[in-house]
């Protein structure tokens, strides 16, 4: 009696090993196959635009601070902000503090921004490399709030002979709805035309770089420019340049186009799948 239970209860065990592993083969076979969905892009499109916007803003005050043409911004058609926004400046033997103050809200380039942003960084203009330390306060973009660390190390000339900024950032982003996301990484920002003009509208970058972002729906996403984007500021998009994405072992890429200032990417997936993305 004793040895047919044991017999059965080995039976029971290997059953049971058995049907372990074929559930947990199952759900590696469901999460290997799943493709990197459309609401993953747009989730992380979104967080790029709000940090995109950031890079502008920092890299136009910094430009019109130290070429003076924020001095009469009132009467000076060549600056980038409009009227509305309040800027305070104070200088110190060693530094210099830029501070940005939105108030309840300007619209800047089409966007939505609110709150204060503040830079510092040393104030010697001769100096070839400087570290703008950015610090928020309440500051918003499109209605998203932004909290965090953001910082750029600018070239006044790098190998190419032009400015270049790299800015790291561990960056926050909070929905009035509750949700949440976060971005963390690096983006370098060569100024390749409008340098010296005095005009922001001439103004184009190049822009190369790597994060992960942990978008609202939980999803964590990689991201590497393998094709600089190109940055015209008169356009609200990047008009060109692709990003290679990862998603646990899936991967996809972003294409911007071929020049065209226009809301629309695509997106290829493993499979070949085209899709085309509708930015914000």
């Amino acid at each position: 009696m004793k040895t047919r239970l044991l017999k059965l209860n080995l039976v029971v065990i290997v059953l049971s090993m058995v049907t372990f592993i074929s559930c947990n083969t199952d759900e590696e076979l469901i999460v290997s196959s799943e493709q990197i969905e459309v609401e993953d892009v747009s989730n992380s499109e979104e967080v790029d635009s709000a940090i995109e916007e950031i890079s502008i803003i920092v890299e136009q005050a910094y430009i019109e601070e130290e070429s003076g043409l924020s001095a009469s911004r009132e009467n000076n058609n060549s600056t980038f902000f409009p009227t509305c926004l309040t800027k305070t400046v104070v200088t110190t033997d060693n530094s210099k503090i830029v501070t940005l103050d939105f108030g309840d809200g300007c619209v800047v380039r089409g966007h939505f921004i609110a709150g204060i942003l503040t830079m510092s960084y040393e104030k010697d203009p001769a100096l070839h490399t400087k570290t703008i330390s950015v610090e928020f306060d309440d500051f918003r973009v499109d209605h998203k709030l932004i909290e965090g660390s953001y910082s750029i190390v600018r070239v006044r000339a790098n190998e190419n002979g032009t400015p270049q900024s790299t800015a790291t950032v561990d960056i926050s982003i909070n929905w009035d709805n509750g949700d949440f996301a976060s971005r963390e990484g690096v983006k370098i920002r060569e100024w390749i035309e409008g340098v010296g003009s005095g005009v922001w509208s001439d103004n184009v970058y190049l822009i190369t770089g790597n994060w992960i972002s942990v978008l609202k729906n939980g999803n964590v996403l990689s991201a590497e420019i393998t094709t600089a984007l190109r940055r015209e500021l008169v356009c609200r998009f990047f008009v060109s340049g692709v990003v290679e994405l990862q998603r646990n072992d899936r991967a996809a890429s972003l294409d911007f186009g071929d020049g065209e200032c226009d809301n629309e990417a695509i997106l290829t997936l493993e499979n070949g799948n085209e899709i085309v993305i509708i930015l914000n």
